[in-house]
């Protein structure tokens, strides 16, 4: 290989375009040192082509040479560019597309510099003899400007298109670099001794002629001769996203499944090199896969086809960017500014074809189910032995403390049964370009749990030390995106996200599964699945395996379409799983009476929701096989000490028993030392939530059964709790929204008595929550170490949940959660603020978000009533200081008529900032800097809360605050009356006797808004305002004047007005 391009691969780089190759550079690939094309060029650049040394002598008349001598020699040396490429290696045809890509690009800027009207004789515009002479001190000026031309001419790496980006992007960085070219030939020719000769007439037209003019059309002249370059050499239409190109519309015609298109364009370019037999067999062995079922046959129901993988897969769509080093591309947030696209066909050619593909890896994301690995599978399907020899390996199945060459020699082995090494294995290619498929990054994560910060970072260094030795070797690597940021991302490494099937997506799979079952269908009497069936589930039917999943679940006498209009979100779920539960049963136990397959069946979906339980109270997605062992066996019948808990009668098997026979559990493997671990994961993180509000609800179900409840308050001896308990006092379950929604839907199923008896259950069971337990059961079941206080914290919060889920009386009054105390909001705060102590930042949030605490008064006494959102509770607060400090209805000094009012200073402001200090609480943190700039001189205004008796009452600051925001705003003229009145009253009465300064300066504050809004005030209010100040002042010998004296010296035009006589 070049060592030019062995030098670009090393370097690296990303952007709007790809890095190229500089114009100097490319002649010289093309044309070679010695030819007679290159001679002539050099020749025009006065010797500065093929040696820095030249004297540059013509290079800037020849560029304005109206014979167009450097834009045709240019031309001439792509001319034919894609015959001669045929035979070249993969990588070594590229290497002659971007050669060709940048000698056009600078072909078409010295073709529209050479129509350019010049402002004098071309022959004046070199250096004249005594600016070419090198001064003892170093060169001259005019040298400099030369070298300087000739570097950004014939040196500077020139923009290449790529794939990840749009065809318009492309034209506007080369609009840039040729402004940039523009800018170096300006500012040649203006330090020229003919430049001086010029009228500034003549040099503004010819600088505005190369800045905007000139840019413009050679970027019109780069299309029509890329257009043109590209008819020799299709893939650089592939590169520049050129999708309306005439010679390629049949390359780029969308096959939108199996990535049929990638096979289909690939063959129209190849290098017309034989395969080697070798690697045709390899080939061979990948394609294999594009015949197989897309599951294997013991997963369907006799009479049921699966589809083969090649015409089952349907192209999805996708959004691709080039990752920055330190950007988050796992973050959902970061993908939502990337745009979908649906050309993958046409993206894994252009990118495969181009240099990118060797200088970083690509990582394709996605969730479980979406169909990483599959596309992997068909990429290594589709592309032709000749020009790509192509090498899968299968993470999970490599040894996980291997180098990434051993990793490969392995896989290559286990797919031929040859072992070959890596530099054999690349010579037998014969110029195939190496493409490595890593299939499973996150399953190598999950299922070892070692750090990979850098597995990224050295797959790209295998990539810079391949292309070093000569070679080059693409490297695609699959992840799920949710644990792809535990690694640093690679210079240049572009990632690619697999988006969910849409509406069109759907229906062309399940035309293909329709089709594949028409006989069977028919002799079954079952009718096809329609697309509007599937959609109605919305995520489920999003995923081509849960896609596959529902398929499955209607071939079985159309169990979908049947029940799907009248089925809520969780009866599907129970449905659904129940049946593949039945299924896996059914298999080893076709002779089990119905009695005996529901309880085998129930006994299945048990395990799973302990497994479902063992993610959760780790707050994972994902479980390990040794952690999912320890938790079967620590909930299993030994753990219980007797007589297994009710839905788990039989021992729980292993970890791979349990979950090896469900498809739509992922199972996550790699192999370290020769042994194999192993991690699993739902297809969809709403299986696992389903089945722990299913366990909990299970398990409610069963004691609400077990108990029989006495008449009397307190904890009857006959719950057992054990299990429930074990279950619940490791993470809130407001953790996950999608649990208290599967929760509040089955628990709403429930008849009227049995929940209310499930409710006294749960809050006999809270009451004791706090207190310490002294049974050990299921003490070895332990997901998470955790501090003492969390577990009761957390068992309370998850009662409370469970309880206002279920009450069917709209909520849980402080009278049911503390029957004992006559006032339920301080045992309330206390809970409260242990739950946020203990609650993970997730679990809090979600919390308070699930749960609605009313502030209400009942018989004349504070009240507070706890329910589920949307419930009929109130959605909107403002806190109410009556109900705060318990000044209830009926206490005797609030104000009662009209003219009463009712002031009071309670707490110290700054107790409480230190309070803020002390506790370190992020949310406290934020009120005490919003409330900062009162703190000091007006602290007490803060603390000072005042009622006139036509309101709630409101603190002076808040008062104040308000009238702030109503002047600024658009508000009508009676809520700027209000405003005005409210600190109107805080002025006369609102402040303690001893709070002199802090009266005075809320006065005066107030006063000076008054005076510059009193124009937009309801005229009779103004009035009595006025009147107000003016008595006020002469009713308190120590108070009053100074309220008078500061409204003469802020409102002397409004006091005159109305009282002439008074100074």
């Amino acid at each position: 290989m070049d060592t030019l391009c062995v030098r670009a691969i090393a370097a690296g780089g990303s952007g709007a375009v790809g890095v190229g190759l500089s114009y100097r550079d490319a002649v010289r690939l093309l044309g070679g040192s010695e030819g007679r094309t290159v001679e002539a060029l050099d020749r025009l650049t006065g010797g500065l082509l093929l040696a820095t040394s030249g004297t540059g002598i013509g290079l800037v008349s020849n560029l304005f040479d109206v014979r167009g001598e450097l834009a045709r020699l240019s031309a001439g040396l792509v001319h034919g560019i894609g015959e001669r490429a045929r035979g070249l290696s993969r990588f070594e045809r590229s290497e002659r597309m971007v050669a060709a890509h940048a000698v056009v690009v600078l072909a078409a800027y010295f073709e529209v510099l050479s129509e350019t009207e010049l402002p004098c004789e071309a022959r004046e515009l070199e250096l004249a003899g005594h600016e070419q002479v090198t001064a003892a001190g170093g060169e001259s000026v005019g040298s400099r400007r030369l070298g300087s031309l000739a570097a950004g001419l014939l040196r500077a790496e020139v923009p290449m298109p790529v794939p990840q980006r749009p065809y318009e992007a492309t034209l506007e960085v080369l609009l840039d670099f040729y402004r940039r070219l523009s800018g170096e030939v300006t500012r040649f020719v203006s330090g020229l001794a003919a430049w001086d000769r010029l009228d500034d007439t003549r040099r503004d037209h010819f600088s505005r002629t190369l800045a905007d003019d000139l840019p413009a059309r050679a970027v019109a002249r780069y299309e029509d001769l890329f257009r043109q370059l590209a008819l020799d050499c299709p893939e650089l239409a592939f590169w520049a996203n050129l999708v309306d190109h005439q010679a390629t519309r049949a390359q780029l015609r969308t096959l939108s499944a199996g990535l049929e298109g990638v096979g289909e364009a690939l063959s129209r370019i190849v290098s017309g090199r034989p395969a080697d037999a070798w690697i045709t067999g390899l080939s061979r062995a990948h394609a294999a896969v594009l015949d197989r079922p897309i599951l294997t046959s013991r997963d369907v129901l006799d009479g049921t086809s699966l589809p083969a993988l090649g015409a089952a897969y349907v192209n999805p769509d996708y959004r691709v960017s080039e990752v920055g080093p330190s950007e988050q591309f796992a973050a959902e947030d970061w993908w939502a500014e990337r745009t979908v696209r649906g050309d993958l066909e046409r993206f894994l050619v252009g990118h495969l074809t181009s240099p990118q593909a060797v200088r970083a890896p690509l990582i394709v994301l996605g969730q479980p189910g979406s169909g990483k690995s599959v596309l992997t599978q068909v990429l290594a399907a589709r592309l032709p032995p000749a020009d790509f020899l192509v090498v899968r390996v299968v993470l999970r199945e490599a040894a996980a403390e291997a180098d990434l060459q051993t990793q490969i020699e392995h896989a290559v082995r286990a797919a031929t049964g040859e072992s070959v090494n890596w530099p054999e294995l690349v010579h037998r290619g014969q110029g195939a370009l190496p493409v490595v498929m890593l299939d499973g990054f996150d399953e190598l994560l999950q299922a070892t749990g070692a750090s990979q910060t850098d597995y990224l970072l050295r797959v790209a260094d295998f990539q810079a030390r391949e292309a070093i030795q000569g070679r080059p070797v693409a490297v695609l690597v699959t992840s799920r995106t949710a644990v792809v940021d535990r690694a640093r991302p690679a210079e240049g490494m572009l990632a690619v996200r697999l988006e969910p099937f849409n509406h069109s997506q759907v229906a062309q799979w399940l035309d293909v599964w329709n089709r594949t079952n028409a006989d069977g269908f028919a002799a079954r009497d079952v009718r096809p699945l329609a697309a509007e069936t599937v959609l109605a589930h919305g995520e489920l039917a999003s995923q081509p395996l849960l896609l596959l999943m529902l398929a499955l679940y209607d071939s079985d006498r159309n169990a979908l379409q049947r029940h799907s209009a009248a089925l809520g979100q969780a009866e599907l779920y129970e449905r659904l799983l129940t049946s593949f539960a039945a299924r896996e049963v059914r298999k080893t136990g076709a002779a089990l009476a119905e009695a005996q397959l529901d309880e085998a069946v129930e006994r299945e979906l048990t395990q799973l929701s302990v497994v479902a339980f063992a993610m959760f109270n780790r707050g994972r997605q994902w479980i390990s096989a040794t952690e999912l062992d320890a938790d079967l066996a620590g909930l299993g019948p030994d753990a219980a000490g007797g007589p297994a808990p009710t839905g788990l009668r039989a021992t729980l098997t292993s970890a791979q028993l349990v979950l090896g026979r469900f498809f739509f559990v992922h199972e996550a493997r790699a192999s370290r030392e020769g042994r194999t671990l192993s991690a699993y994961e739902f297809l969809h993180a709403t299986f696992g939530e389903f089945l722990v509000a299913r366990l909990i609800t299970q398990e409610l179900d069963d004691l609400v059964d077990s108990v029989r409840h006495s008449p009397r308050r307190g904890r009857p001896s006959a719950i057992d709790d054990a299990f429930l308990h074990a279950l619940m006092s490791f993470m809130p379950l407001t953790t996950r929204g999608t649990v208290v929604s599967f929760l509040s839907e089955r628990l709403s199923g429930w008849p009227r008595t049995r929940r209310n008896h499930a409710v006294t259950l749960l809050l006999d069971l809270f009451h004791y929550a706090l207190e310490a337990r002294h049974d050990t059961r299921y003490g070895d079941y332990t997901p998470q170490r955790l501090e003492v206080p969390a577990r009761p914290a957390t068992y309370s919060v998850n009662l409370v949940l469970l309880a206002a889920a279920t009450t069917t009386a709209g909520g849980l009054s402080g009278g049911d959660l503390f029957p004992d105390v006559n006032d339920p909001v301080t045992p309330w705060r206390r809970l409260a603020l242990l739950w946020r102590s203990q609650c993970p930042a997730e679990g809090w949030s979600g919390l308070i978000s699930t749960l609605v605490l009313e502030r209400v008064w009942e018989n004349g006494r504070r009240q507070v009533r706890v329910s589920l959102r949307g419930d009929g509770a109130a959605e909107s607060w403002r806190s109410d200081p009556y109900w705060t400090y318990d000044y209830g209805p009926d206490y005797e000094m609030r104000p009662r008529t009209d003219g009463d009012w009712l002031a009071w200073v309670q707490h110290d402001n700054g107790e409480l900032r230190e309070q803020a200090r002390f506790l370190c609480d992020a949310a406290d943190d934020v009120f005490a800097h919003g409330l900062e700039p009162w703190a000091g001189a007006w602290d007490t205004a803060v603390v000072t809360f005042f009622d006139s008796g036509s309101q709630a009452p409101v603190s002076a600051v808040s008062a104040l605050v308000r009238l702030w925001l109503t002047v600024d705003d658009d508000s009508s003229s009676e809520d700027l009356t209000a405003a005005f009145d409210e600190c109107l009253q805080i002025s006369l009465n609102g402040f303690a006797p001893f709070d002199r300064e802090t009266r005075r300066r809320f006065r005066r504050v107030f006063l000076r808004r008054l005076a510059a809004d009193w124009e937009r005030l309801d005229d009779a209010w103004m009035e009595r305002a006025m009147r107000a100040i003016h008595e006020g002042g002469k009713e308190a010998a120590d108070e009053g004047p100074l309220l008078l004296e500061a409204a003469r010296e802020i409102l002397p035009d409004q006091l005159k007005a109305r009282w002439p006589d008074e100074s």
